[in-house]
């Protein structure tokens, strides 16, 4: 069996491409087959960038995270000095007071007259003493609830931190494996192109010789015995004449079976 000449594979593509209905057993539509292909080319380049920007969000995201964990350390740090502050404020406080005990007992000793002055003071001491503790102590129990706080937010934050960097080693594998799909798919259209002998830009373009071929059939269908034969064909002539010279191979034209004259 005779190897099918370039001029007889291209009036097959066209006579494949004007019928309306292809052979489901016949050959693959190449043109669906390359379409296929630069679209599975073009999804896979789109998840790839798609993974890359997810990767850069997610990235300063993490940056955002790191700036929050770095200040949050410094309020847990300086509240746990202000409440050591306060702690030490509460002991000042106790030692006062213990001065104003001592002080109003030597007041009562002097006697009335004598250490009353002494014992007035020694009082108002005491209440201040008492008011500023008390509020020292609120302010430290506040501090402490601050600090656990801060405490909780780190631990938030650490797992903000901890998610994104998840998210980002999952968007680095999602863009190598759709870099890896793409060198899959180049390689399965150098496979198609030494399978077929086309590629994209071929395919397109018989795709488009083909619709013309079916609308010429159409229309010469549509025209029947309303036109005497000679003229059509001498309406056909200036096409048929540079056709057959770009094919370069009368038999080509042949009906599937027909090998055309010898």
């Amino acid at each position: 069996m005779a190897t099918p000449t370039r001029a007889s594979r291209l009036a097959n593509l066209l006579r494949r491409s004007a019928n309306d209905k292809a052979d489901a057993a016949g050959p693959v539509d190449e043109g669906a087959a390359w379409s296929a292909h630069g679209l599975a080319i073009k999804r896979s380049r789109e998840a790839a960038e798609a993974a890359q920007a997810i990767a850069a969000h997610v990235a300063k995201q993490r940056a955002a995270a790191d700036v929050l964990n770095d200040r949050l350390r410094t309020a847990a740090a300086r509240a746990q000095e202000l409440a050591a502050g306060f702690g030490r404020v509460t002991d000042a406080f106790e030692r006062l007071g213990l001065v104003a005990l001592n002080a109003g007992l030597e007041g009562a000793r002097m006697g009335e007259l004598q250490g009353r002055a002494l014992l007035l003071v020694s009082d108002e001491v005491r209440n201040h003493v008492a008011r500023g503790s008390e509020s020292a102590r609120e302010l430290t129990a506040a501090l402490t609830d601050v600090a656990a706080d801060v405490a909780k937010l780190h631990s938030h934050v650490d797992q903000v931190r901890q998610g994104a960097q998840d998210a980002s080693q999952e968007a680095a594998r999602v863009a190598a494996a759709s870099s890896e799909a793409e060198r899959s798919i180049v390689e399965l259209g150098n496979h198609l192109q030494e399978a077929t002998g086309s590629d994209p830009e071929t395919a397109k373009l018989v795709a488009q010789a083909g619709e013309h071929a079916k609308a010429l059939v159409n229309a010469l269908g549509a025209l029947g015995g309303k036109a005497p034969p000679k003229l059509v064909l001498g309406a056909l002539r200036p096409v048929l004449g540079p056709l057959a010279r770009l094919l370069g191979d009368p038999a080509a034209l042949a009906p599937d079976g027909d090998e055309g004259p010898g």
